[in-house]
């Protein structure tokens, strides 16, 4: 076996995972992004466990991963045998990759006997699914689950208290960390002023919306039609992989690429493709033969191909983890790779939908508080955010902050710049910088409001809780003193915006306004392109 080195991070978990182990803290899942290598960690996990003569299983759902498994502990010098179908079997050997569904089929005729149980793709693991079952059936052995979402489609935990399994959690780097060290491509995003119709949509036993109904809310000119027409703008040429809703969508989709000049292919699974068949499209889009392929779900989990730069996201998903997966294939670092894009147009990162941006499941590199207890509900949970003005080039089509060029091709706009039109399917970026500022213009914007209607708008326009309004009003009033104090006339919004940072603290003492006023609004204006 070729010596395995690990990076310091991975090497991190792994400390941390055996320190759970002893701790008798089994299952446990282990917590790494897409482009961290999960799949190289564990790997190692169950080479030092067969060198110590143990048994070890790893336990994947899909062919593609099987395969994937497969070839990375070939690489890595790690003998091992195939529990699959396809493969002829080597019990002897002390490591084995199982697909799960030919595992539960061969566990009612004989028995197994393993020391350590890995789940790859952990997130399905539950107590009652057949995940859950093959472990089970399999003794309940020590058991290390790994994944890049620990969530359920549903938000659900996957602790043993939420239905889950597993008792700790041990968490590796985050995809802004892993993009600070170069080993992640942090995506450019744009998203869709045009928005699919989602109200009524059934959602299946997962919490994602059903596929049958999705598909006539989406294969529509406007959202799928558009899909080449921004592809042309954006990014033209970029190796791209389409989420699609159906198979069927899929195929429409790849019949509109290619009638606009580009190699595109479908990619699915059995019955539609074989798996000759499938093999080849991966090496037409390794090759670079291919611009792209559409999918449904099969290239989302696990799906190793580094050279794509672009996700087209044409499937709305209630998934935080589906949609991290999905956007995580173009992430990949390569040769020659030095940027990709997520383009999505059916408002998965959020929307700006009627002068306000609502967020869905964010950005691909922001923060997340991950936790064995899942995702909090409820009617707290909704966010949204004040959206700011977003400039579009008229002559390379990018999306920015307001500017007076276009930072990517130097553009100079008129005196009067046009801002972002509302044409149906068009795209603009959302950035960190953008999302700031919006955090920013929407806390100066409670501020600034005097009046209990301007409050009581505010919480109409952004769904806040009935009461919010009275309770912030009335609280203002509990702090002013009780003498009346002669103010000066308020400056008009115009002047306002003039000032420097010590004359706005000076208007803010005079009118009574909370003292962080002028600073939330001298720095909101600095991100919206003012003084």
């Amino acid at each position: 076996m070729a010596a395995i080195s690990l990076r310091d991070y991975q090497q991190a978990g792994v400390d941390g995972i055996r320190a759970a182990f002893r701790r008798n803290e089994s299952p446990v899942l282990f917590v790494l992004p897409t482009g961290g290598g999960k799949t190289y960690t564990f790997s190692y996990i169950a080479s030092s466990a067969a060198e110590r003569d143990n048994t070890v299983i790893i336990i994947v759902h899909r062919k593609e991963l099987l395969l994937q498994a497969s070839q990375a502990l070939t690489n890595l010098g790690i003998a091992h045998g195939m529990i699959s179908p396809h493969f002829t079997a080597d019990p002897r050997q002390k490591v084995q990759v199982a697909s799960v569904d030919t595992l539960l089929i061969r566990l009612k005729k004989r028995k197994y006997d393993f020391s350590l149980v890995i789940f790859d793709e952990a997130h399905h693991v539950l107590e009652k699914n057949k995940w859950g079952r093959a472990w089970d059936l399999l003794g309940r052995p020590p058991m290390l689950g790994v994944t890049a979402t620990p969530v359920r489609g549903d938000g659900k935990g996957l602790g043993a208290h939420c239905g889950g399994v597993f008792l700790d959690m041990v968490q590796g780097p985050t995809v802004l960390e892993l993009i600070g060290r170069g080993m992640l491509l942090n995506p450019i995003v744009y998203t869709s002023l045009e928005q699919p119709d989602l109200d009524g949509l059934k959602t299946n036993s997962e919490g994602d919306y059903n596929l049958a109904d999705l598909a006539q809310r989406v294969d529509k000119p406007k959202i799928t039609g558009s899909a080449v027409s921004q592809y042309q703008k954006i990014c033209p040429g970029a190796r791209a992989i389409v989420f699609c809703a159906s198979i069927a969508h899929a195929r429409h989709v790849v019949e509109q690429f290619n009638a606009a000049g580009y190699k595109f292919a479908l990619l699915v699974g059995q019955p539609e493709m074989s798996d000759a068949e499938r093999t080849d499209v991966n090496k037409r889009l390794r090759r670079g033969d291919l611009d792209g392929a559409c999918t449904v779900d099969l290239v989302s989990e696990g799906y190793d191909l580094p050279d794509l730069t672009c996700c087209i996201m044409l499937r709305p998903t209630a998934s935080e983890a589906l949609f991290l997966q999905q956007v995580g294939r173009v992430m990949r670092p390569s040769d020659g790779k030095t940027q990709c894009w997520l383009l999505d147009h059916v408002g998965n990162v959020g929307a700006i939908q009627d002068g306000e941006f609502k967020r869905k499941h964010g950005m691909p590199n922001e923060e997340r508080e991950w936790s064995l207890d899942g995702k909090a509900k409820g009617k707290g949970k909704k966010k949204v955010e004040k959206v700011i003005d977003v400039f579009q080039c008229p002559k390379c089509y990018l999306a920015h902050m307001p500017a007076p060029t276009c930072p990517a091709c130097g553009h100079l706009y008129e005196v009067k710049t046009r801002q972002l039109e509302e044409v149906d399917g068009d795209l603009h970026q959302l950035t960190p910088e953008v999302v700031e500022a919006m955090k920013r213009q929407k806390k100066t914007e409670v501020s600034g409001a005097r009046e209990l209607a301007d409050l009581e708008r505010i919480a109409a326009e952004r769904g806040y809780k009935p009461g919010w309004a009275k309770n912030v009003f009335e609280s203002r009033k509990r702090v002013k003193p009780k003498r009346i104090v002669e103010r000066p006339p308020e400056p008009p919004l115009e002047e306002l915006k003039a000032m420097t940072i010590e004359q706005l603290e000076r208007v803010a003492r005079e009118q009574g306004w909370p003292k962080e006023f002028a600073s939330d609004f001298f720095h909101s204006q600095q991100a919206l392109g003012g003084q």
